[in-house]
């Protein structure tokens, strides 16, 4: 029979469920909004596996990965995550008891980072760091193929290095001046609704402010620099810890394409340690498919 495994990726708004093969095909995909309620969350989601199952009665299930938006210690316990309101919850044993597989728990960026690694842009690197450039901007490091949770689970929380760039600028986290205040797309609206014609809309976007970088506008083309140096910058200090093969970036204010990895790499060849400077910097590609492939990785590849 042929096998296959669950990739999970729980959100605060809905859950991403994909059933992928050993192979790497992905074979079946839905996606249904999260409950509030733990055991309701919990219940859905096994309910959705059995339906699936049933669609493919010659593949046998070794698993399931799930990725969540918070530190998961030891692929099962949940310390907190605050969009889901969970803390300190067995999420490994919540799903196993009510799906009958052996089920394994990481952080949701971090899933993304192996999904990548897996079927992805780094395919065939088994060493790798993601940035994940949206709202905030995580991330996720690969060594030796394998995810890089730490002791606590916070391994990987790029977004959350302090750069020398706003130093003054308050993160969600309650420190100043992390990477995730200049580089994210609420920073660079942030930046740009400092100069016109940005603060005198009501609405700002990321893309509005690289539309305009592109049109020429000075100011634009300063803050969109600003954002990518210190991406750059900041890849630079990782670079000299773990290495990587390969940097990719993902994440919604990835779709600037070039106008984002200019100024990365500019920033990342002018800060990086001479051993690892000839990294390679690309896209991530897989989307928001990229944690389903990592929840079905954990499995596949470990």
């Amino acid at each position: 029979m042929r096998e296959v495994c669950f990739g999970i990726d729980v959100g605060g708004t809905t859950v991403k469920l994909g059933l992928v093969s050993r192979e790497g095909d992905l074979l079946d995909k839905r996606e249904f909004p999260t409950f509030r309620d733990v055991a309701a969350t919990f219940d859905d989601i096994a309910s959705h596996m059995r339906q699936v199952m049933d669609s493919f009665p010659d593949c046998i299930c070794v698993g399931a990965g799930v990725g969540v938006p918070g530190p998961v210690v030891n692929q099962s316990l949940v310390t907190l995550c605050v969009n889901l309101g969970w803390e300190n919850l067995n999420v490994a044993q919540e799903l196993s008891s009510r799906a009958g597989v052996p089920v394994k728990a990481a952080n949701d960026a971090n899933l993304a980072a192996l999904g990548e690694a897996w079927q992805g842009t780094g395919k065939g690197c088994r060493n790798l760091v993601l940035f994940t450039v949206g709202t905030g901007v995580g991330g996720g490091v690969i060594c030796d193929g394998r995810i890089v949770a730490g002791a606590t689970g916070a391994g990987g929380e790029v977004g959350h290095m302090t750069v020398p760039f706003h130093p003054d600028w308050e993160c969600c986290c309650g420190r100043k001046g992390c990477l995730e205040v200049t580089s994210s797309a609420t920073g660079i609206i942030r930046a740009a609704k400092q100069f016109s014609p940005f603060k005198e809309m009501d609405k700002v976007t990321a893309k509005d402010v690289y539309d305009a970088a592109a049109a020429g506008d000075e100011n634009a083309q300063a803050v969109v620099k600003e954002a990518g140096y210190a991406l750059g910058y900041a890849a630079a200090l990782v670079s000299s810890v773990v290495n990587p093969e390969i940097i990719l970036l993902g994440g919604g204010v990835s779709a600037a394409g070039s106008a984002l990895l200019g100024p990365v790499e500019a920033a990342f060849k002018a800060n990086a340690l001479s051993a690892c400077a000839g990294v390679r910097f690309a896209l991530a590609q897989l989307g928001n498919n990229a944690g389903i492939y990592g929840g079905a990785a954990l499995f596949f590849t470990e």
